[in-house]
């Protein structure tokens, strides 16, 4: 099985002086929804790496399936939390995917069709990416071949030059509107809201 990673530590810095996590949607908390439909999917252990507000999220995530880390270093960028989720993986952990806690309109369901997909390839050294022939989209699954590549991370562009510089990477092509909007600023939010 596939297991997860949650980044959660951001800054929101785009989004205005609040976190844009604790917003509201769907009579929830942006972050607490995220993880919900995570949590229902077939993902087997998931992992949650915060930053600043690990105290009011690792009490909100108390009554799901999870384990939360802090992130010390969230301050370094994306890839020092990427790094800690991979170093705390189970030892036999075949596949990770690294999810990002601001994508609400995914479902479990979306979630279960690309570790379905990944199935196809469980032998084979791989990188699947969300495609929709213009664009890709996250969440992305690592498979334990690039776990060393991933932990020595630096810097805050993710796993964007892993992608740019391998060819193992399997496109999971999909047009579902989840894989390719996240929250970043309120504009994305008042689009959210209006849909």
């Amino acid at each position: 099985m596939t297991d997860a990673i949650i980044l959660a530590a951001g800054n929101s810095k785009r989004f205005g002086k609040d976190n844009k996590l604790f917003t509201n949607f769907n009579s929830t908390l942006l972050i607490t929804h995220v993880v919900s439909e995570i949590c229902k999917s077939k993902l087997r252990n998931i992992i949650v790496i915060t930053g600043k507000d690990h105290v009011k999220i690792n009490k909100l995530l108390k009554k799901f399936r999870v384990q939360v880390i802090k992130n010390l270093r969230f301050n370094e960028g994306i890839n020092s939390s990427i790094s800690l989720g991979i170093k705390n993986l189970p030892r036999n952990s075949l596949s990770t995917m690294i999810c990002l806690a601001d994508m609400p309109l995914l479902k479990s369901e979306d979630y279960n069709s690309m570790v379905q997909f990944e199935e196809k390839f469980r032998n084979k050294s791989k990188i699947i990416v969300p495609h929709n022939k213009t664009t890709r989209g996250n969440p992305v699954i690592f498979g334990k071949d690039y776990f060393n590549t991933l932990e020595n991370l630096v810097g805050d562009n993710g796993g964007k030059k892993i992608l740019e510089e391998n060819r193992d990477v399997i496109y999971y092509n999909t047009n579902s509107e989840g894989f390719y909007f996240d929250v970043d600023t309120q504009k994305d939010l008042t689009k959210l809201k209006n849909n």
